[in-house]
This record gives C-alpha cells, structure tokens and sequence, in this order.
C-alpha cells in the first residue's frame, strides 16, 4: 500500500505438518484489514513436501524444512524479514532465524512445537557443546538410527506413511472440527480438502512416514537465545484452548516464554492449536500491536566468531 514503509521487513508464513498456505488465508485478509496502507509484504509457503509443493523421495527432517526457509528468504523476498509459524512451522521459524543472520527482524510463534526448557533450568553451554555445532560435526548420539538399512528403511517408512495416511484420511474432518473448536465453523470445506489433497499426492506417504524419525530437536533455548541464536523481538501467540498438546500445557508454554528472556512478548488468545485460523482476529491484533518492535529492532553486526 501506499503508506508501506519500503524498508520494513516483509512477513513471511509457515504452516504446520500436512497442512499448507491455506490455513493463513484469514490471517492475510485480517492483516490487511488491521494494518491498511502499512501492511507489509507478505508471502506464505508450501514446505517441501506439504500442500502444493513437490514430494521427492527425500529424507525430510526439520533441517531440510529449516534449509528451504532460509533459501526461500534470500533467493524469493531478497531483503528483511519476519518469519511467523505455527505448530512445527513455529519451531522451524525459530531454526531458521539464526541462519538467515541481519535478514530475520522477528518472529512470530503461534502455538509453537519444538523442545522448550523451563528457563529456570536451562544452562546455556559452550557453542562448541550446542546441538546446533554437535549436530553439525555428526557427533550428536542421540541422533536418529533406522531400524531397516538402506533402501529397506526407506520402503518400511513408505508402508508407515500409508499406514498412517489410511488411519487418518477418513477422519480428517472430524480431527478438524476438534481442533477447531472454538470456531468450528472455520473447519470448513476448504480447509479439509486442502489437506486431503495434499495426503492424496503422490509421494505423501514417504513424507508423512519421515515425520517419525526427524532428528534431534535444538531446544528453543538455543536457537532463541541471545547467545547462540536469534536475539531480536520474538511474539509468542498462544492459543489457551490447545487440544492438540492439552489446555494445560498451552498455558505452561505461555508462562515460560514470559520468563524466558528480554524481548519476549506473550499474548494469550482464545483459541486452539491453530489461533491463526481460528482466531485470526486476536493474532492479528497481537502482531500489528507488536510490530513497531520488529522496525525499531537494529540487528547486531556480524561477529567474526560466528
């Protein structure tokens, strides 16, 4: 729009596993409708694998996911940015910002997976003991090893995906209506069909069956932290009314993330596991009331350790 500051950051969307862009559809019409004139770029993608993206016989794991963030950001947007993403999309946002170094600006974590330490407990160690380095050298033990070698891995992760896909399939609706309780009727058509096309794509299955070996989580501690990871303003969106990991859990991750560090802002919202959708009002709100923190927010200068 007009009134756009042309060196604001554009705001880039991640979605959750198997579903698509198509859940931030309402989340894009409140903001434009919040910000008016100033609404920033915004841009929304299909991780490889889901929605409309391609399905190549790959290994996925998150640091695939995390990979094709980062590419999409310097090779699609080209300049700063603010990555918002909900469910795993929240963890792999928050993976991503360290890589993307003076381009990230924000991030926005709705309803966010990934392991998250209480603060009070968490010791921050040497970079040289990160996960991060750890996982980068190949010396992290805790990695994941296939019960089948080889091609016959690859195939039993294949028959699990079906598996899976023929379990869930016929009740994607009704999961739906569950998850989307508080404003069921955005469970609608065109949301279920989003997601039953993208578990009828070929290759499905093999994504799908990947999603049960992804590697060691970095705990949000590190990749937000100041001292290894993203240490910009970070917004934390919390449905209070999460059935998918329970209402109880919700509101723990909410108080932790209050305590976690400086820059940290929470905001509660009446919603589920997918507030983006469900609420996208709220989460809207939160992120046009939290943005002048992202366009004050000056990035450190590189460091010659990093």
């Amino acid at each position: 729009g007009a009134g756009r500051d042309p060196a604001a950051p554009a705001l880039v969307l991640v979605h959750g596993f198997a579903a698509s862009v198509e859940q931030w559809g309402r989340t894009v019409t409140a903001l434009r409708q919040e910000a008016g004139d100033a609404c920033p770029e915004i841009y929304a993608l299909d991780l490889l694998g889901f929605g409309h993206s391609e399905k190549p016989g790959l290994s996925y794991t998150q640091y695939l996911w995390e990979a094709q963030i980062i590419d999409f950001v310097r090779e699609v947007v080209g300049g700063p940015v603010v990555l918002a993403g909900n469910s795993i999309g929240g963890g792999l946002s928050a993976g991503a910002a360290p890589g993307l170094g003076n381009l990230c600006r924000g991030i926005v974590l709705v309803n966010t997976a990934g392991v998250f330490i209480d603060p009070d407990e968490y010791v921050s160690p040497p970079r040289a003991e990160t996960v991060t380095e750890l996982a980068r050298r190949g010396r992290d033990d805790a990695g994941y090893s296939p019960p089948l070698p080889g091609t016959a891995g690859m195939v039993a992760l294949d028959l699990f995906g079906k598996a899976i896909i023929s379990l869930i399939y016929p009740q994607i609706r009704k999961r739906l209506g569950n998850i989307y309780a508080d404003r069921p009727e955005n469970a609608d058509d065109a949301l279920a069909f989003s997601i039953e096309q993208g578990a009828s794509f070929p290759g499905s299955a093999n994504v799908i069956g990947c999603g049960q070996k992804l590697g060691p989580n970095r705990p949000l501690n590190e990749v937000l932290g100041r001292e290894h990871g993203f240490g910009g303003p970070v917004l934390v969106t919390q449905g209070i009314n999460d059935r998918v990991s329970g209402p109880a859990l919700a509101q723990k991750r909410a108080d932790d993330f209050e305590r976690f560090r400086e820059g940290v802002q929470v905001e509660r919202i009446v919603g589920g596991h997918c507030p983006q959708d469900d609420c996208p009002e709220g989460v809207v709100r939160a992120v046009w009331k939290w943005w002048p923190a992202v366009t004050a927010y000056v990035p450190p200068l590189p460091s010659s350790n990093n």
